[in-house]
């Protein structure tokens, strides 16, 4: 294995001592950089990042002592190690060397052995904190990964229920207005009279409405419209066919004639929060008209659904729970986009989708 090379920079305006360390810091594993003052030394210590750094005391200029300070207050180059170079064995200037943040001293006239055992020293103590550095930035990944483990999970788990909940509406329907009509039908056809023309018109009065509400549940749960058009054309399906059984104006700025395509995730999840706003208005607002806004940009694409209704409480748990807001909010964020609710008791009700196209690609 190959030996581990260190960079060393010198921070001297004596020539004299800097042609020293150099001649006594000529060894393979070192690589030696000068600096001839405090200004240059820091500028040079930015670029090449040094693994220690001999900084003379006595400078004109910026001395020793502002140098250092400099050094350990910039987030690049701060946790460098430092040997301050002395002429004075003078235990204020020690004390000041550690007061701006040295790791070491080193004396003129210079040592070789004592400058080896100091730099080797600081090398191991350099390396030791890269490791530490390391573990914490590592340990650090390892909670942030397993919060967002914990926050799929959650979001599964949410989408999980989402999916019931769409499954149990579809069974309610089913049962409630399907079954209704077939039990309907099935007494129609069970009767006994002279009157086969009227049963066999209210048999097919049954039949058709029964077809209509197949019709309906089937283009609810995927509309072919949206796959073949896109997004606007098939919102203006949805709504006016949300009019026409309900007898709620939607007021909107959908031109059907819109020829945006989209991703197909933010396509269905814009389709789906606004179908599941207009259905919320017809069950709780009590009102007879809602709007919608889309608009589209390069780069955005935002619906908002806006009533004057009833209003809620959003802090109320069964509020939240009857008109599926968790669901909503769940497919947005799946889909990458943002979302927005506001409500207040007699004030009606803001729901609002946004979604970054640029991110969506």
């Amino acid at each position: 294995m190959s030996e581990q090379r260190y960079t060393i920079l010198v921070i001297d305006d004596d020539i004299s001592t800097r042609t020293t360390l150099a001649d006594l810091l000529d060894r393979p594993n070192y690589q030696v950089k000068m600096a001839e003052d405090g200004i240059q030394g820091i500028e040079m210590a930015k670029r090449i990042n040094p693994d220690v750094i001999l900084l003379d005391v006595m400078m004109p200029r910026m001395n020793g002592y502002e140098v250092c300070r400099r050094i350990r207050s910039d987030q690049q180059i701060g946790e460098v190690p430092i040997i301050m170079i002395t002429a004075m064995d003078d235990r204020e200037v020690k004390l000041n060397c550690l007061m701006v943040g040295a790791d070491d001293f080193l004396a003129k006239p210079f040592d070789r052995i004592e400058l080896d055992f100091r730099l080797n020293t600081l090398c191991r103590v350099d390396r030791y904190r890269h490791l530490i550095n390391e573990r914490e930035k590592l340990e650090e990944a390892l909670a942030e990964l397993s919060n967002k483990n914990r926050q799929l999970q959650l979001l599964s788990q949410r989408t999980l229920d989402a999916q019931e909940n769409e499954r149990r509406f579809v069974a309610v329907e089913l049962h409630d207005e399907i079954g209704q009509l077939i039990t309907g039908l099935k007494f129609i056809l069970e009767r006994k009279g002279d009157d086969i023309p009227g049963l066999l018109a209210d048999a097919r009065n049954v039949a058709n409405e029964l077809m209509q509400r197949v019709r309906e549940i089937s283009l609810n749960l995927r509309p072919a419209v949206l796959d073949d058009f896109g997004l606007p054309a098939a919102l203006d399906d949805l709504f006016k066919r949300f009019t026409s059984r309900t007898k709620i104006a939607i007021h909107h700025n959908v031109n059907p004639l819109d020829e945006h395509r989209f991703n197909r995730s933010i396509e269905t999840t814009v389709f789906r929060v606004s179908q599941e706003a207009i259905t919320n208005i017809a069950r709780h607002a009590e009102v007879n008209e809602a709007s919608v806004i889309l608009i589209i940009k390069p780069n955005l694409l935002r619906v908002s659904i806006v009533d004057a209704g009833k209003g809620f409480d959003l802090h109320a748990k069964e509020a939240s729970a009857s008109t599926g807001l968790s669901g909503m909010k769940e497919r947005v964020l799946l889909a990458g986009g943002r979302f927005g609710l506001h409500s207040m008791p007699g004030e009606g009700t803001i729901i609002l989708a946004e979604f970054d196209l640029d991110q969506a690609e």
